[in-house]
């Protein structure tokens, strides 16, 4: 061992330059010249390897490291030190520790080079991963006892640590998150499911894991889960605890419930479509029941009322009075066949019809309740010829055009304005529309559309609109039955309908009736 006093000056430059670089790192740092000379050392290398400073400065590194590291750095007569140093520098070299009592330790090496004017000497930064060789034995010892039961699992399994880690993953799992299993063994278990689970697992600072984790076990909890492209999918996970050496591990049973989900929303809306149908047939028999009641008393008295008239003199005060009652008698009649015909939508007899018949017979009675300041636009009408085969009721598809043209009217201020009407094909690989009201049916479709340049509705009236009874107009001006009436008929067809408004930008109704492809057997006039 070299006594200080006689060390060269340039052996003492490096302990002052270089000594508060070494103390600050965490890691054991010593620094070994060309000969393979310890001539610096941080307290942690001493700590790390037993021996005092003394002990180790200026004794060769082989004392302390005495496989694989002198081999890296020293020339063996066809490389210089340069050389073997250059392809080290920058990776981490796994060999082996001896400490001053003779036992040995995993270590991990980070290599650098250091100038000095009598060469380049190499700075090792070395980590005792002692507890890291440790935890990979045990995983890999928890991998052969387990993994077959993980691959033998029908669901995606994980397991994971009380840091949150992944320490554990099975196939299913890789295909179901679209990670490999490298690329999520050690990683948090928030990168696929970033929301919830951590929460129920990790010690919160009032409760440990193990506590958390007790209120989970045994119940199926449903999250959110994370794919590698960034895709997001419900999931539902079985928790179970896993003893080990390193304390409880989490296994979860992940199931993506994707389908699951898909078939509850399905049977939400097709329920709700099974109580809004009960509600009209209940309302449909109640209304009928009702309107066949007035029928009876409004018949007679339009009769008797008309028979008085006939014995008063024409311009008398009395017939005026009287023929209020009789119009007011009409009216009343009007309404009570409207609601017999809501309570009548699915007692009609169908057809097979040409669409294109079916709409320019409408449009002659389209004609006479528009008044001559709304513009009629028709188009396409003329150029499909047959529009389709339709199976259909003449009188009910008449009337549901009707309706929308009635409403178009109404809704156009000081009946100004244009309403436009026309016939389509929509083939069976073509763009469905987004929102539907109605069946769904693969198509083709003839549509019917009506729009107009009228107020236009904001959503809350959209919502409401094909409910019996409700209207925007006027007291006295509508029963609210001609959408509900246009609903069971567009249903009973096979139908569907598309509804666009919006405030100042007026109405477009679209009505999908699906095509049979049949010649009709009802021939309609033009």
């Amino acid at each position: 061992m070299f006594e200080t006093g006689l060390l060269p000056d340039w052996k003492a430059e490096p302990e002052a330059k270089y000594r508060g670089l070494l103390e600050a790192a965490p890691d054991a740092m010593v620094v070994v010249n060309q000969y393979g000379e310890i001539v610096l050392l941080n307290l942690q290398a001493e700590k790390q390897f037993g021996y005092r400073r003394d002990e180790l400065l200026y004794q060769k590194v082989t004392n302390i490291i005495p496989k694989g590291f002198a081999e890296r750095l020293i020339a063996d007569g066809t490389r210089t030190a340069a050389e073997a140093l250059d392809q080290q520098i920058g990776t981490g070299i796994e060999l082996t520790g001896l400490r001053k009592d003779g036992g040995e330790f995993p270590i991990e090496i980070m290599l650098s080079p250091l100038e000095n004017s009598e060469g380049i000497l190499v700075t090792a930064a070395i980590r005792d991963i002692s507890l890291r060789k440790a935890a990979e034995e045990h995983l890999a010892h928890m991998e052969s006892r387990y993994r077959g039961l993980l691959e033998a699992a029908p669901d995606a399994m994980v397991v994971v640590n009380r840091y949150g880690e992944i320490v554990l993953l099975n196939l299913q799992a890789e295909k179901q998150f679209g990670y490999r299993r490298d690329e999520l063994l050690g990683q948090q278990v928030k990168n696929i499911i970033p929301n919830g689970f951590a929460e129920r697992l990790i010690a919160d600072g009032t409760r440990t894991a193990a506590e958390a984790l007790g209120q989970q076990i045994g119940t199926g909890i449903e999250l959110t889960g994370l794919r590698k492209d960034g895709g997001e999918f419900p999931i539902e996970i079985m928790l179970s605890p896993l003893e080990s050496a390193e304390g409880t591990l989490v296994t979860a049973a992940i199931r993506d419930i994707s389908l699951r989900k898909d078939m509850e929303t399905q049977n939400a809306q097709l329920h709700a479509k099974l109580r809004h149908a009960e509600k009209i047939e209940a309302i449909g028999t109640l209304a009928g029941g009702v309107a066949h009641e007035l029928n009876n008393l409004l018949q007679p008295i339009i009769m008797m009322t008309e028979l008085v008239l006939t014995e008063l003199p024409a311009d008398g005060q009395q017939a005026k009075q009287l023929l209020r009652v009789v119009d007011a008698g009409g009216k009343a009649a009007e309404i009570v066949q409207r609601i017999l015909a809501f309570g009548r939508v699915d007692e009609a007899c169908y057809d097979a019809l040409d669409a294109g018949c079916v709409v320019r017979e409408a449009i002659a009675f389209i004609r006479t309740i528009l008044p001559s300041s709304v513009t009629l636009h028709i188009s396409d009408i003329e150029d499909i010829g047959n529009g389709g085969t339709i199976r259909g009721n003449k009188t009910q598809l008449t009337q549901i055009l009707m309706n929308m043209a009635s409403n178009a009217r109404d809704a156009i201020a000081a009946n100004v304005g244009t309403v436009w009407i026309s016939l389509s094909r929509l083939e069976a690989g073509d763009k469905r529309p987004a929102v539907r009201i109605g069946a769904v049916h693969p198509g083709p479709y003839v549509v019917l559309t009506v729009r107009d340049t009228g107020a236009g509705m904001d959503e809350a009236t959209m919502a409401r609109i094909f409910e019996p009874f409700f209207t925007t107009k006027d007291v006295g001006k509508g029963t609210g039955l001609g959408l509900s009436i246009t609903h069971g008929i567009i249903t009973s067809h096979g139908g569907a309908m598309q509804v666009d408004s919006a405030p100042g930008r007026g109405t477009k109704f679209s009505i999908y009736l699906p095509i049979e492809e049949t010649q009709p057997v009802l021939a309609l006039a033009s």
